[in-house]
């Protein structure tokens, strides 16, 4: 099936799309040799937010570790050459740093360094990539004035729940990215979106004003 097409970037619904943007952004799959998700956009909203995309794609790699071959590629060909030569970048995580246990994807408790990400970072990257996969799945643009909110989830969601199971579920790179998102069928800019890299670091993403009719 052939990916939509719009004249008008689908992050920002305004300007004229003269480029391709990966959603999720392509850095957080370095060293991987896959097939990614491009969607319409303008020059502003694909270069605009390039350091958050590479901030979070260190604080991602951070606390998955280097437990597979992907997320070891990620670390050593991404992660940590931005943190060598970004100082704000390891300013923050010197003033932050903390070791806290989560659960992995086996269900394992495990203990993982941690730091404080600025909320803005997951906001700017998480939104676009909504906003770009909301049009890939539905062909439609998600309006500027419809809010989107992005928050990190502590653990690994309980994926076998009823709810969850209702919504679609889509991985890009095998482990590396595995998405899931309902959107609510009489109110459609209403969703809701589970983003999880590597088994571990987890995201939601809601869009609209009642996320709860979206699954």
């Amino acid at each position: 099936m052939q990916p939509p097409k719009s004249a008008v970037c689908v992050i920002c619904g305004c300007r004229p799309a003269t480029t391709q943007d990966h959603v999720p952004p392509k850095g957080l799959f370095k060293g991987l040799a896959t097939q990614l998700i491009t969607v319409p956009a303008c020059a502003t909203c694909n270069n605009g937010s390039s350091s958050e995309d590479e901030d979070l794609r260190f604080y991602i790699s951070m606390q998955v570790g280097k437990q597979t071959p992907g997320s070891a590629a990620l670390w050593d060909q991404g992660a940590h050459k931005s943190l060598k030569r970004k100082t704000r970048l390891r300013t923050s995580v010197i003033a932050t740093a903390r070791e806290i246990r989560l659960t992995d994807a086996r269900g394992e408790c495990v203990s993982r360094l941690a730091v404080e990400v600025p909320a803005q970072t997951y906001q700017t990257v998480f939104e676009r990539t909504t906003r770009g996969l909301y049009f890939h799945h539905t062909g439609k643009i998600l309006p500027p004035s419809v809010s989107v909110e992005v928050a990190p989830l502590e653990g690994v969601p309980d994926v076998s729940s009823e709810e969850l199971r209702l919504l679609q579920q889509h991985a890009i790179a095998g482990e590396a990215c595995v998405y899931r998102f309902g959107i609510a069928e009489e109110q459609p800019e209403s969703s809701l979106w589970l983003y999880g890299f590597y088994g571990t670091f987890w995201i939601m993403a809601t869009t609209g004003d009642d996320t709860n009719t979206a699954l």
